[in-house]
């Protein structure tokens, strides 16, 4: 409930920051479009006829009597209407706005200057849903490596404070037939009953024992990735294999894992079974291998 609470408040921060970018974007592309049009029907006003040189009749000795054909408040800017010659605002003004060349400058400089506050405002945001979106998950290896931590832990429990436990103060004994005969289920049992189980949750994950001597044949590997996966083990127990499998039209990561023997109690049962083709095991030999498999859709 807490993350949920922390990504719901961070979606609605994020909203809000984009509005708000938003807001001062629009402004400043107005603001530059305002003075850019202004800008414009100005150079289109100095390419026009020039007025006549004594307009209205006004005398020399009286500039002040200069008049205009539209009053400060019909003219479409501030500044039109007035008398250049004793307004020194409107002076300053025509000389921004008519200044030679100062429109071919101008243009570039305030698309550049959008383009600037368009980075600033955007550019860490992308940058960050950039490096986000390639990463939606946990990596494959990761997920087998951490189900494989947690099988290896429960299974060396269940042998050696267990099996080998009560079996060493007699108590009872582990057999494979431990259902007919009220006793403990084998180390290797308690792993295949607990892959069952995860199998049928709906998950798709799956994990299972394979060998190149198995007592039954369904725990032989099942493809050429188990099989070199086996080989591959026997020389470098510590170096778990990895592949892609396809089943139908669905692809999967397998990582098979040393299946070693931790227990007397695995080295008597595959050293005395009547169906087993190897029975000189010993402690720590790597009888097989724990083969963990996920989807990857």
């Amino acid at each position: 409930m807490y993350r949920v609470n922390v990504s719901l408040y961070a979606a609605a921060l994020t909203v809000f920051i984009s509005r708000r970018k938003t807001r001062v974007l629009q402004n400043t592309l107005l603001r530059s479009h305002a003075w850019w049009g202004q800008n414009s029907q100005l150079e289109a006003q100095k390419g026009q006829a020039s007025p006549p040189a004594n307009p209205g009749g006004v005398s020399p000795s009286h500039p002040d009597s200069a008049k205009t054909d539209s009053s400060p408040q019909d003219a479409p800017y501030p500044m039109q209407g007035r008398n250049s010659a004793t307004d020194h605002r409107f002076t300053f003004h025509a000389s921004r706005f008519t200044a030679p060349g100062r429109d071919a400058r101008a243009k570039p400089a305030v698309f550049f200057s959008i383009l600037l506050i368009s980075w600033l405002w955007w550019g860490p945001h992308a940058l960050s849903a950039k490096g986000h979106s390639g990463s939606p998950g946990i990596p494959p290896e990761k997920a087998a490596a951490y189900i494989y931590a947690v099988i290896k832990a429960d299974r060396t429990l269940y042998t050696t404070d267990i099996v080998d436990r009560l079996q060493a103060k007699g108590v009872t004994s582990a057999s494979e037939h431990w259902e007919q005969e009220n006793a403990l289920m084998l180390p290797a049992q308690f792993l295949q009953h607990s892959g069952k189980l995860a199998a049928e949750n709906g998950s798709g994950i799956r994990y299972r024992l394979i060998g190149l001597w198995p007592i039954y044949r369904r725990n032989a590997p099942a493809s050429d990735l188990e099989r070199n996966a086996l080989e591959s083990l026997r020389q470098n127990p510590d170096l778990p294999v990895t592949g892609i499998v396809t089943s139908g039209r669905k692809q999967y990561f397998q990582a098979i894992y040393p299946d070693l023997a931790v227990s007397q109690a695995c080295i008597d049962c595959h050293n005395g079974h009547l169906l087993s083709p190897k029975r000189d095991f010993k402690l720590n030999d790597v009888m097989g291998g724990i083969a963990i498999t996920l989807p990857l859709e």
